[in-house]
């Protein structure tokens, strides 16, 4: 396989995964459950506000009564995320560079 292919085979498949990531972390992280908030927080009594979400950096936290908070999204869904979008950006470039070679 020569190196325009793999270049162009990075393009593809490192968004792909990236999204696949931030879907499972979607779906990790209770943001389509349609349950009540004290049943996927049941550790400790919620606060007024008993939860908080943001779409990037993917995040969905529990908010206690006490103050203290837990993050519904697995540690690795943003970090992983972010790397195959990186990738996707870098093969982008490299495959601009290539083709405007002679």
């Amino acid at each position: 396989m020569n190196t325009v292919a793999r270049v162009a085979l990075g393009m593809v498949v490192a968004p792909s995964a990236a999204a696949a990531v931030y879907l499972h972390g979607v779906w990790a992280g209770h943001f389509l459950d349609l349950r009540a908030t004290s049943e996927y927080c049941p550790a400790k009594p919620l606060a007024s506000t008993s939860t908080s979400a943001d779409w990037l950096p993917l995040r969905h936290l529990c908010r206690y009564a006490d103050g203290t908070t837990t993050d519904l999204v697995p540690a690795y869904v943003n970090p992983i995320v972010f790397l195959c979008l990186a990738l996707a950006v870098a093969c982008t470039a490299l495959a601009l560079r290539s083709a405007r070679r002679p």
